[in-house]
């Protein structure tokens, strides 16, 4: 059907009324997904206690404002834009269906061209080396992938971008503010990712791969029993994991009290 995306998009708050999964939750994160591979008595706590802030989180909130803003807009507009525009950035909310879960999830970016996505951005700060990509990150980035698949889009040649950024490279203002346009740029063009910022080399790390359903689905079978309630979350047996968590003094599971 010519743009079925369009119709699961406006509808999309519909699915939240469906089910239930875990804690009475409505709608299972693609980030608490990509949390799973790092530790899910993680997800566990944030789910009995509620986000706690931490001074990472803010910095990291920072910087994506800083590299990453965008212009606000109406659904109907995004919605016109995305089947209008040669090239098109956005951020928006997606929810779909998949493997029994209801998925959702907002990308940092998504580069859409002539209404076909070909680019999912999503930024990780870090204070430890930007080469290494871990697997609960690229997971999530993965789910955003099968939320816009799921919702109706032609995921044929999507690719996957994830960039690491050290919270310690520093970036003038200029920098700050054409970093977006500059990654898309070289996305669209095929160049080099590097070229984006090219005085920060080993500081800012894109890592790209393609999109793959089955990888996807993947991801959902090893996850899914957890939300479905089939079984317990599973610590970590990695005392460093721990001692970064910040429910380390409130999980029953934590190696490091």
């Amino acid at each position: 059907m010519p743009e079925a995306w369009r119709e699961n998009l406006s509808s999309a708050k519909s699915l939240l009324e469906k089910k239930e999964f875990r804690h009475g939750t409505r709608a299972i994160p693609a980030s608490s997904i990509g949390t799973q591979f790092f530790c899910e008595m993680k997800v566990e706590q944030d789910l009995v206690h509620g986000e706690i802030e931490t001074e990472e989180k803010a910095e990291g909130d920072a910087l994506h404002e800083e590299l990453l803003a965008m212009k606000p807009t109406t659904q109907k507009n995004l919605l016109d834009d995305i089947a209008k525009r040669k090239l098109l950035v956005a951020s928006f909310p997606l929810a779909a269906e998949a493997e029994g879960l209801v998925l959702v999830g907002i990308p940092d970016a998504v580069v859409f061209q002539r209404a076909k996505p070909t680019h999912v951005i999503e930024l990780k700060t870090t204070r430890g080396d930007a080469s290494i990509l871990y697997d609960g990150q690229r997971a999530q980035a993965v789910i955003y992938g099968l939320l816009l698949d799921q919702v109706g889009f032609d995921c044929s040649s999507l690719s996957l971008v994830v960039v690491k950024f050290r919270r310690q490279t520093v970036l003038s203002e200029e920098q700050k503010g054409e970093f977006l346009n500059a990654l898309t740029a070289a996305l669209v063009s095929g160049k080099d990712l590097g070229s984006v910022v090219p005085k920060a080399e080993g500081q800012v790390v894109p890592h790209s791969f393609a999109y793959r359903k089955d990888e996807a689905i993947s991801i959902l079978d090893r996850t899914q029993g957890y939300w479905l309630g089939e079984r317990h979350a599973q610590p970590t047996a990695n005392p460093n994991k721990c001692r970064a968590c910040e429910f380390r003094q409130l999980c029953p599971a934590s190696l490091i009290k």
